[in-house]
C-alpha cells in the first residue's frame, strides 16, 4: 500500500499531524494563520476554499475547528461566546460530501458524536501528575473507546504557563514533556493535541483504507489491542456518525 495522504485542516503547529505521521500518513496542514513550526507540508489558506479545490488529492481528512465557542468558559460568558466562530456543522457537512474517511476533533463539550481521549490512556505524565486533557473525536468509521485511567493528581497545559502558583499548570518544559511535543512554543502547546491521540486514531484509519490489515495497523499506530493490554485499559465500542 502506498503511503496514504492525510489532510489536517486548522492544523495549528501540528500536534495532530505528528500522530498521523507516526502512523505512516503523508501529512499536509492547512491553516488560515502562518504556522512556522508546523513540521510537514503547510498551506496557508481558508479551510473551505482549500478543501473544495484539493480534497481529491487525499485519502483521509482530519479537522480541528476553533474550540472557543464550545468550551465550558464560553458557556459561562454567553455574550463573549457569541463572538466566536462555530464551525463544526459546516465542517462536518463539507467532510461528508467528500465521502473520504474523516475525523473532527474538539473539546469534550463540543456537539460531536464520538470517543473521548485522555492523556491517562497513553500514560502521558510527568513526576507531579498525569495529563488529563480530554478531547472528543467524531469519526466517519468505527473506532474503539479506551477507558480513562485517572490515578493521582492531574496536570494541565493551558493559558500561557506563567502562573507558577498553580501546581496543576505546566511550564513550557513540563508541557513539552507531558505532551511529547518538542518543537512548539508554550502558546502553541496550549492549543495542541498530543500526538499519541491521533497516532491511536491513525491505526483505525489505516484499517479502513486497507481492511485486511486491521489488527496490524492498530498495533503499529500504538493503540491498545482488543484486550486492552497495551495501555492498562478496558475497551468498548465507540459511537460513529454513519
Amino acid at each position: 500500500m502506498q503511503q496514504p495522504k492525510g489532510l489536517d485542516l486548522f492544523c495549528g503547529a501540528g500536534g495532530c499531524s505528528r500522530g498521523y505521521s507516526d502512523a505512516e500518513f503523508d501529512m499536509t496542514g492547512v491553516d488560515i494563520n502562518p504556522q512556522p513550526h508546523y513540521p510537514y507540508r503547510f498551506v496557508q489558506a481558508d479551510w473551505a476554499e482549500y478543501l473544495t479545490e484539493h480534497w481529491r488529492k487525499y485519502d483521509f481528512i482530519h479537522a480541528s475547528p476553533p474550540c472557543q465557542g464550545y468550551s465550558q468558559l464560553a458557556a459561562m460568558h454567553p455574550a463573549k461566546a457569541a463572538t466566536y466562530p462555530k464551525l463544526i456543522d459546516p465542517v462536518r457537512q463539507a467532510l461528508r460530501a467528500t465521502d473520504l474517511p474523516y475525523v473532527i476533533e474538539n473539546v469534550e463539550t463540543a456537539p460531536l458524536s464520538g470517543i473521548v481521549l485522555c492523556g491517562s490512556m497513553f500514560d502521558l505524565r510527568i513526576d507531579r501528575g498525569y495529563l488529563r486533557r480530554h478531547r472528543r473525536f467524531e469519526t466517519s468509521f468505527q473506532i474503539e473507546q479506551p477507558i480513562c485511567a485517572h490515578a493521582g493528581p492531574a496536570v494541565g497545559v493551558y493559558g500561557h504557563g506563567s502562573h507558577s502558583g498553580k501546581h496543576q499548570m505546566c511550564n513550557k518544559a513540563d508541557a513539552a514533556e507531558v505532551m511529547q511535543i518538542d518543537w512548539m512554543n508554550r502558546d502553541e502547546l496550549a492549543q495542541a493535541i498530543p500526538p499519541a491521540y491521533t497516532r491511536y486514531i491513525g491505526g483505525f484509519v489505516l484499517a479502513v483504507l486497507e481492511p485486511s490489515n486491521q489488527r496490524f495497523h492498530a498495533d503499529r499506530a500504538g493503540g491498545p489491542d482488543r484486550t486492552g493490554t497495551s495501555h492498562r485499559v478496558e475497551l468498548r465500542t465507540g459511537d460513529t456518525t454513519r
